[in-house]
């Protein structure tokens, strides 16, 4: 071999190691594809179908809705005094006989009781009642000498009553006729009853500081009993198209407050929510949810511990 073909043949061998150096350095400098990984969404908590089966969850739609802005008051409960009478004598004289008890129903123009006067030269004096009601009070006994002063009975008509509310001078201005409103007592702690403002007070009382307003409730099934004590709740302000949800669907998250929205299938969306005002066990949105979408309201708790549960396992 000559020294131009030995030239030749040394000049391709080098040719061919520096394109495979090249090759190479390419390769290390070719930076790989990213492989598309699902990530998990820290916010949609996924349940199976074993959960589901073991779990119970409770689903309402956001709504949009009235608010009733409510002003809250202690009272009591009261005869309807506009459907109360007083049974008294028109002259002195001695009880002889009661017909009537009490809780007894009396018609207006029942004779209630006889009175023996000596003006009446031995014939009795009958005592009838002025109105239709029941007897609430009864104040006196056979044998027993009454005059003019002294009312042997009391009738109401127990289905009309009132709940006397005292409320506070500063929030007097807000109190206005016709108003709704709404009270529990303590033997009925579960249950409203409902009525309206028909009389705001025209004096302050002294000591508490307090105005009397007076609220017109049915009573027609008698449960309610005057002298009853009564947390009164008058529906001062109303805010139409209001989107609200249950307050049993809130949980806390830190210091954000959050709701689960029902996805399709098993899965629920943890939403951050910013709360409005709040009354009678709803509470308005003001962001995080819109109105149609269906809210958790029983058994979000379960949901939030999936979601710690999830976000402790990533870690």
């Amino acid at each position: 071999m000559n020294f131009s073909m030995k030239n030749l043949l040394a000049f391709t061998l080098l040719a061919a190691v520096l394109a495979g150096c090249g090759k190479k350095d390419e390769a290390a400098d070719a930076k790989p594809e990213a492989t598309p990984e699902t990530k998990r969404d820290e916010n949609i908590v996924t349940l199976t179908k074993e959960n589901l089966q073991n779990v119970t969850l409770k689903t309402e739609p956001a709504q949009l809705s009235s608010l009733g802005m409510t002003l809250k008051a202690a009272g009591r409960v009261s005869a309807n005094l506009n459907k109360t009478a007083k049974v008294t004598p028109t002259l002195e004289g001695r009880l002889t006989k009661l017909n009537f008890d009490l809780n007894d129903p009396v018609k207006a123009g029942d004779v209630v009781a006889l009175i023996e006067s000596p003006e009446l030269l031995g014939k009795p004096l009958e005592l009838k009642a002025s109105i239709d009601g029941v007897i609430i009070e009864r104040s006196a006994t056979t044998g027993e000498q009454v005059d003019k002063s002294k009312a042997i009975y009391t009738i109401s008509d127990p289905a009309q009553l009132w709940a006397i509310a005292e409320v506070k001078e500063r929030d007097i201005a807000a109190v206005k006729l016709g108003q709704d409103a709404a009270f529990t007592t303590l033997a009925f702690p579960d249950e409203k009853f409902h009525g309206q403002v028909v009389l705001v007070g025209n004096q302050v009382e002294v000591g508490s500081r307090t105005v009397e307003v007076r609220i017109a409730a049915n009573n027609a099934d008698g449960r309610l009993k005057a002298g009853m004590f009564a947390d009164v709740e008058i529906v001062t302000t109303i805010l139409d198209s209001v989107l609200l949800i249950s307050d049993s669907a809130l949980e806390t998250d830190g210091e954000n407050q959050i709701v689960f929205v029902a996805l399709d299938g098993n899965k629920f969306e943890k939403r951050v929510v910013k709360l409005g005002l709040e009354q009678s066990g709803r509470v308005q949105i003001l962001d995080g949810v819109k109105a149609g979408e269906n809210i958790v309201t029983d058994g979000s708790f379960i949901l939030k511990s999936e979601m710690l549960k999830g976000q402790l396992g990533e870690e």
